[in-house]
């Protein structure tokens, strides 16, 4: 018998109490207690169970989509404990309805031509490897304008809100006091890269409407952009953990797009090895380019294109990269844990040693 075991259940009246000594263990931790469990989900599997969804009608499921559920969570919708994550297929002439949520969204697009994002008016056409941001609170809808199937990678903070108790969708959009199921385009496309993709270059004028706002007024982050910027740095030395690492950012501030998720691109040249990590922060990624190998806690994730894997908080991972460029795009949760302030970062170094690479608490 342990001490916890000789302590005496709540005496009748008092159910509603929990004697500290019982939840202390819980709570007085040394680490993080994960739950989420390091997983990788196969392209080639879910290409086939999504073109499996083509008999659904779309009027009624709104989306031809699966959410990746982490072994470890016991069945909730979740890729890591804070992190939503679902793949998804637009057939031509599909088209999901208008609406809007409380949770922070995103679509990261991985196979076909002809997907559309419309949001707050503006249309988005989405080619591979484009991202595009749909903040809380932005009414948006979204389909296939082409002529072959599409595909994505939706990313939320959907655990984190619902876990605050924040959830909330609405799908009553109207427009000239008459419910509408599309929005009409008052900005046509390309309007986000015309005025935002200057660089240190900002218009002052013509984004009036989204200024004061907590999230990117910028809703598309094309590929091209990013891997342009890529290439651009690589001959650089890099980070030793991450490789040539960029992320995605609001052009007026600089911050994460989102106030809750950064979202990433990194390359891994031809053979790079990077040293060990560990964060308290969530990833999950997909292996946009190139094929490696990402080790997590001593268990080896092999992946290749479009493969998508998770990474959950406080576990040491690497990647090692093959003979070729390999692309990771990546989504965290690090923004949400910055402001709460219990972000911190660890990795290894090349001589077997151990450094902060973020410290808690961050003014130690």
């Amino acid at each position: 018998m342990t001490a916890m075991d000789s302590i005496p259940a709540p005496a009748e009246g008092f159910e509603d109490l929990c004697d500290f000594r019982k939840v202390m263990e819980q709570l007085e931790i040394p680490e993080p207690r994960v739950r989420a469990l390091p997983h990788l989900w196969r392209w080639a599997d879910l290409r086939e169970r999504l073109l499996g969804h083509e008999k659904m009608d779309i009027e009624k499921v709104h989306r031809r989509a699966f959410a990746l559920c982490n072994p470890g969570l016991g069945g909730r919708p979740a890729a890591a404990t804070t992190l939503f994550a679902s793949v998804s297929v637009y057939f031509p002439g599909d088209r999901a309805p208008v609406h809007r949520h409380t949770a922070s969204a995103s679509r990261f697009s991985i196979e076909g031509t002809g997907g559309v994002t419309t949001v707050a008016g503006e249309k988005l056409v989405m080619e591979r490897g484009d991202l595009v941001i749909t903040p809380n609170g932005e009414w948006h809808d979204h389909g296939n304008e082409g002529s072959e199937p599409i595909f994505w990678i939706d990313v939320l903070d959907v655990p984190l809100i619902e876990h605050v108790n924040g959830i909330m969708t609405e799908w009553d959009y109207t427009e000239n006091g008459q419910p509408t199921k599309v929005q009409s385009v008052r900005r046509e496309a390309g309007y986000s890269q015309r005025i935002f993709g200057g660089g240190s270059m900002l218009p002052l004028f013509g984004w009036e409407e989204r200024k004061g706002r907590n999230f990117t007024p910028k809703y598309k982050y094309p590929a091209t952009e990013a891997r342009a910027v890529l290439d651009s740095l690589r001959d650089e030395p890099g980070s030793p953990h991450d490789g040539i690492i960029l992320e995605y950012v609001d052009p007026t501030s600089g911050r994460s797009v989102v106030p809750t998720l950064s979202f990433r691109s990194q390359l891994l040249r031809p053979g790079e090895t990077t040293l060990a990590q560990r964060r308290t922060a969530s990833s999950v990624f997909c292996a946009f380019e190139g094929e490696g190998a990402t080790i997590v806690e001593g268990r080896r994730f092999e992946w290749s294109k479009n493969d998508v894997f998770v990474i959950p908080g406080w576990m040491w991972f690497h990647h090692e990269n093959g003979d070729g460029d390999a692309v990771l795009y990546s989504v965290t949760d690090q923004p949400a844990l910055e402001k709460l302030g219990v972000y911190r970062a660890q990795g290894k170094t090349r001589d077997g040693g151990q450094v902060d690479l973020a410290r808690w608490p961050s003014f130690a």
